[in-house]
């Protein structure tokens, strides 16, 4: 059997022992009557319901501005480009907090926004349009300015040559970015439980009810393979689309005042959420005043006692780092033994549970007395190896064949190879990488909320959590803030990193 695909069954194992030991003692196969029950078809029917509208109305959303930033390079466009930080290193609980606040002003009060579909969704297109910007935007440079003139040529005109010439060549794009969008919105926890509240489960918030609440572990482990089959055949799909090889120059196109306008209301609401994190860190809207006592309270002796807000920040940072070392240095191995089952291994992880994975290793910890600060960076490793396996592949898999084959001769081990000649080639995107997962694992809710380790292991987004539920939202916004600010600077610093290696 070949290394790699030793390397990528060994990966796939380990994601298979913490569910297998729970599985074993507590899986009933009569139980899987849970998955034909009329209440769970319903529940399954509002998941693919919430996440297909949120995945539309995210995809309509984003059209306008991927189309201005694929034609402007300018301040604008690099704000827009920049939005990306919001759905992979903005915390959900951040999210959570941020959205309470402006449903439950006056203005919108009204409405009853908060704990009803429209919350839902509107916390979805806001956390997840980004990502339709990002990959519609790349899928337009890539189209050629001898294709667009080809059609404008035969008389296209600009709708013609929208649906007949761009659509075609950017439908794989699309594809990749909705299921994408779809597998978030779908297994979205944070957002529903507190947004949207128990009247609206999902099957994500269902597991971790039946987890937590009525410690059904049976029906939990027959929710979660409906979950996990359920999107594995929905990612599948993605599997077999296959981008287009493009070639030659971008074309350049106008940009009217429509497009312009619509991208800076765009950008607006979407930096305005950002903002409103900030500003109600210093406003007591209960009492229409600026003031800075809900930072001095949050960082003050007698506030630690009940909720340990500089130790969970420490412990974050903590778990953070180290989770983050060893997933670089995992996603390294993994992408060097790259395979065909790679992909499906990888992407296949998405589908699991974050709720049912996260029981599953606190399982490991009464089975063999595992240290949960192990087991929770174990579960950091599992849900993140994706996303750095997207920030990873196009450099390591794409190091130059040339300088790899002239290493062989040079280099006398697997050692000498990567010490003297990848690392210092892959070294400020390999950082860029460990600092971008830390900001990502930094704000981290499902998998500990689940594990249920606020006591023992106090973590910022879970102490942040307690504060939303206690409605102490001027201290929850405070503490937002610092997470944020903590974030945004690990991200900027990431991306520093890789702007200066792509130079």
């Amino acid at each position: 059997m070949k290394q790699r695909t030793i390397v990528n069954l060994i990966y796939g194992l380990l994601w298979l022992l913490p569910i297998y030991f729970f599985g074993k003692d507590f899986f009933h196969l009569e139980d899987l009557r849970y998955i034909f029950e009329e209440y769970t078809i319903e529940i399954l029917k509002f998941s693919v319901y919430q996440a297909l509208i949120s995945s539309i109305l995210a995809f309509l959303i984003a059209l306008i501005p991927a189309y201005y930033v694929a034609y402007k390079k300018n301040i604008l466009s690099k704000l827009l480009q920049g939005l990306i930080f919001i759905p992979f290193f903005f915390p959900v609980i951040s999210t959570v907090t941020v959205f309470s606040i402006v449903f439950s002003m006056d203005l919108l009060k009204k409405y009853e926004i908060l704990y009803s579909l429209k919350a839902i969704l509107i916390a979805n297109i806001f956390y997840n349009s980004p990502i339709f910007i990002k990959y519609i935007s790349e899928g337009i440079k890539k189209i050629p300015r001898e294709t667009i003139e080809a059609f404008k040529l035969d008389g296209a005109n600009e709708l013609q040559i929208a649906y007949y010439g761009k659509l075609p060549l950017l439908l794989p794009q699309i594809f990749r970015g909705f299921i994408l969008v779809f597998t978030y919105a779908f297994t979205s926890f944070g957002i529903v439980l507190s947004l949207g509240g128990i009247k609206y489960s999902t099957l994500e918030v269902e597991i971790g009810n039946s987890l937590k609440g009525s410690m059904d572990f049976s029906k939990a482990f027959s929710l979660g393979l409906l979950q996990f089959f359920m999107l594995l055949l929905i990612n599948s799909i993605g599997f077999k689309i296959d981008e287009y090889e493009l070639n030659g120059e971008g074309a350049v196109e106008k940009v009217g005042i429509f497009k312009t306008l619509y991208s800076l209301l765009y950008i607006i609401f979407q930096y305005g959420i950002l903002a409103v994190s900030f500003i109600f860190s210093f406003y007591n809207f209960y009492e229409n005043k600026f003031s800075l006592i809900a930072i001095k309270t949050i960082f003050s002796k007698n506030f630690n006692e009940n909720y340990p807000v500089l130790k969970s920040i420490s412990n974050s940072i903590l778990i953070s780092g180290i989770s983050a070392i060893c997933i670089v240095m995992i996603t390294y191995l993994i992408i060097k033994n790259y395979s065909k089952l790679t992909d499906i291994i990888i992407f296949s992880n998405l589908g699991i549970s974050g709720a049912f994975l996260a029981i599953s290793l606190y399982y490991l910890n009464v089975l063999f007395d595992i240290p949960l600060i192990i087991l929770v960076i174990i579960g950091n490793i599992f849900i993140s190896i994706p996303v750095a396996y997207s920030l990873m592949y196009q450099y390591v898999k794409k190091f130059p064949k040339d300088l790899y084959e002239m290493s062989l001769i040079d280099c006398t081990n697997w050692y000498q190879r990567y010490r003297y000649v990848e690392l210092p080639i892959l070294k400020n995107l390999l950082i860029s990488a460990l600092l971008q997962i830390f900001a990502v694992i930094f704000g981290e809710f499902t998998l500990v909320y689940i594990m249920q380790i606020e006591d023992i292991l106090p973590l910022v987004s879970l102490v942040n959590y307690s504060l939303v539920s206690e409605k102490k939202i001027l201290e929850s916004s405070a503490l937002s803030s610092c997470v944020v600010i903590i974030i945004l600077f690990i991200f900027i610093l990431g991306e520093y990193f890789k702007r200066r290696d792509e130079r």
